[in-house]
């Protein structure tokens, strides 16, 4: 298993801070396992964040270790309060059309979104979107062609005075 961390307000860039809700994690189809011939069945599993932070960790099959092509895609399945102080799931789930491709190192889910996956683009289009824009002070580890790496401090109130801020805008092209 490989370890996927993140967090939920990273994921809706911050525009549900005041909603709880459960990533979750489909993988494209069913799978076998290279090393041992397992089954990976084609299931979701979620990842339910921090509600004070918003942080969450995820132990998921890495699909670089399976047979035929494997990505997940990624959602978050939304609570609400009932009156009674329970959560329960709301009717309401973003597909965020999100694909990430997981190695046996795991790692942060920024890092392993992946545009091509599927064909990317939403839609089951042939033209995958590879506009994705990395908003950090410092670059993506690992930068897809086309995608921007917009050179600020991520988050609602930056430090205007940091001289990391720099506001310029990078693009990887093949």
């Amino acid at each position: 298993m490989a370890t996927v961390t993140g967090n939920l307000k990273d994921i809706t860039g911050g525009l549900m801070d005041s909603r709880e809700g459960i990533v979750q994690f489909t993988l494209n189809q069913g799978n076998i396992r290279v090393s041992g011939d397992n089954v990976v069945p084609d299931n979701t599993r979620g990842a339910t964040p921090d509600p004070s932070t918003g942080e969450f960790s995820i132990n998921l099959e890495p699909t670089d270790q399976m047979a035929l092509d494997a990505w997940y895609t990624v959602s978050v399945l939304w609570l609400q309060q009932d009156d009674s102080g329970f959560k329960k799931p709301a009717a309401l789930a973003s597909y965020l059309d999100l694909k990430i491709r997981v190695p046996s190192s795991g790692g942060s889910i920024g890092q392993l979104i992946d545009p091509t996956a599927g064909g990317g683009g939403g839609g089951g289009s042939s033209n995958p979107n590879n506009r994705i824009v990395w908003v950090s002070q410092t670059p993506p580890s690992n930068p897809r062609p086309w995608m921007l790496w917009l050179e600020q401090e991520p988050g609602p109130n930056p430090d205007p005075f940091d001289p990391r801020n720099t506001s310029d805008l990078h693009e990887w092209r093949p």
